[in-house]
């Protein structure tokens, strides 16, 4: 880490020196090229200056290279092509995230607006230390379940020494351009210089290995705060996302990969998401088949769709601890767990300022690849609890959002279904659901169950950015759009060929197909 600190504090000496001065630099190369197409002009030019202009052309294009670099990373924009410079459009979308994220004003629990940045600072201050805050005296029960602990076997593998391609592997299964933490390298500095860093970053893993410890300032984060809906008022409407260091984001990506091998044997087969062998694509496609199967018999029955609040922030370090015991985990793994969990500290981005430093005690962070399984771990617990359907405080712990938390009726009266729900203190709602991601209770051979789709493609074309795009970006664009945004769909649900259609007009339709399939080099659209 303290190489890091150094390279980090000669960089910006270079940047602020040398790199940084890319717009000043820009209009000195141009003024001189100017100048020398000007002499040109006048008369015959000689051989020196050709040859310098040549040389300025060439620095120019290297300055606009950097130039886009530098915005596109800003930007975060990911699906144009290396060489198609769009400037204008990755300064457009850097704005337009920062306008989007903005907060100008705040709504407090005692529903008091505040619009200074004080005021808004202290209550986002306030809030995250509460909630990272594990409330004294607070205790849990859980028993009369089964644990289905890991294999021996499993558990001594996971103590084994941490070999050098599986800190290979981690680095580059990692995005290269994912936004910085504090340390402010992004993975594309660790993939580029693999070659250079890896013996120190191999003696990093084994002093861990012996260790369990890591350093306060490897486990340091900023936590971005990101809208939830257009028009977020209260802290609660804000998603909290962590921006860590790479050196901690590569120690809990390998761990995490070490971790996902040996899940399958101790979760529930209930449980899809983030276990090895299985889908979490299962869970909508049995539940849509027992909602249509329902409707069908006729019978009358409700879904009642929870809302775990801050599920994530509420994790209790020592009641993790404790599954971790119970699924068979050996001491030094659970001491590796409680190395990367109790070394946490936040500092808030506040309208891209950092403000103050929060001390956690509990909870897991969104940004962590540790984060979802060690999630999946303590959700383990609570699917064996309802499946046991014991006690009542067998719920204790996870605390139902009833605002975010919906009933819906399968084959019954609406007034019977708001009596329900009033008397669960929820609202009740009308299908479709919309469950993880996809809709729950509409029949997906109709046109209308893939308008969400559709639409946000429309949303995406039709936006702004097609004005800063060139021709090759427009068309990057459009196959990004149409093999990115439907894919979640088609991995579950056919479509049909209307579908592809729909909203298209007929002029267009009725192109020449073969046109639409000649290569690029024919002047075709394929």
């Amino acid at each position: 880490m303290r190489k890091l600190q150094f390279v980090k504090a000669k960089l910006k000496d270079w940047n602020k020196n040398t790199f940084g001065m890319l717009k000043e630099r820009k209009t000195t190369i141009l003024d001189e090229i100017a100048n020398i197409d000007a002499i040109e002009q006048e008369g015959a030019l000689s051989s020196n200056l050709a040859a310098q202009r040549v040389i300025r052309k060439g620095e120019l294009e290297e300055l606009i290279l950097r130039e886009e670099i530098h915005w596109r990373q800003k930007a975060k924009v990911k699906w144009v092509k290396d060489g198609d410079c769009n400037s204008k459009l990755f300064h457009k979308v850097a704005n337009g995230r920062q306008n989007r994220n903005f907060i100008k004003f705040l709504e407090n629990e005692r529903g008091l607006v505040l619009d200074n940045s004080e005021s808004i600072t202290e209550e986002i201050l306030l809030y995250f230390k509460k909630l990272y805050s594990s409330p004294l005296g607070e205790s849990w029960r859980v028993e009369g379940i089964d644990w289905s602990p890991i294999l021996e076997e499993s558990a001594s593998r996971l103590d084994s020494p941490f070999a050098e391609i599986e800190i290979f592997n981690a680095i580059f299964q990692l995005d290269r351009d994912k936004t910085p933490g504090l340390d402010g390298f992004t993975i594309a500095v660790f993939q580029d210089y693999w070659d250079v860093i890896k013996e120190d970053l191999v003696r990093v893993f084994a002093e861990f290995h012996n260790s369990r410890i890591i350093n306060q300032n490897t486990n340091t984060s900023f936590i971005v705060l990101l809208p939830k809906k257009s028009q977020s008022k209260k802290i609660s409407d804000f998603r909290p996302i962590s921006l860590i260091t790479c050196l901690y984001k590569i120690i809990a990506k390998v761990l995490s990969g070490c971790l996902r091998g040996v899940l399958h044997e101790t979760i529930h087969s209930t449980q899809g998401a983030f276990v090895q062998g299985r889908q979490i694509l299962d869970a909508v496609l049995i539940a849509n088949e027992i909602v249509d199967e329902k409707r069908r018999s006729g019978e009358e029955g409700v879904v009642f769709k929870i809302d775990f609040e801050k599920a994530y922030d509420h994790v209790k370090w020592d009641f993790l601890d404790h599954m971790l015991e119970k699924k068979g985990f050996s001491s030094k793994w659970r001491s590796s767990m409680r190395g990367c969990l109790s070394s946490v500290s936040y500092a808030i981005l506040v309208n891209g300022n950092a403000k103050g430093w929060v001390k956690a005690s509990r909870g897991l962070r969104q940004g962590d690849p540790l984060s979802p399984f060690l999630f999946t771990i303590v959700t383990d617990v609570l699917s064996r609890m309802l499946l046991k359907a014991e006690e009542r405080n067998l719920l204790e712990g996870f605390r139902v959002n009833l605002d975010q938390s919906n009933l819906f009726g399968i084959n019954l009266d609406q007034n019977h279904l708001s009596r329900l729900a009033l008397m669960l203190d929820c609202k009740a709602s009308n299908w479709p659901i919309l469950y993880l991601g996809l809709p729950l209770g509409r029949n997906p051979t109709a046109c209308g169950f893939w308008d969400p789709v559709i639409e946000r493609i429309s949303r995406r074309l039709d936006g702004w950015q097609k004005a800063y795009l060139s021709l090759g970006g427009g068309i990057t664009l459009l196959h990004s759009c149409l093999s990115h945004i439907p894919s979640y769909f088609l991995a579950s649900f056919w479509a049909f060929c209307s579908v592809g259609f729909k909203g298209i007009p007929l002029n267009v339709l009725q192109l020449d197909w073969l046109a639409m399939y000649r290569s690029n080099s024919s002047n075709g659209m394929a």
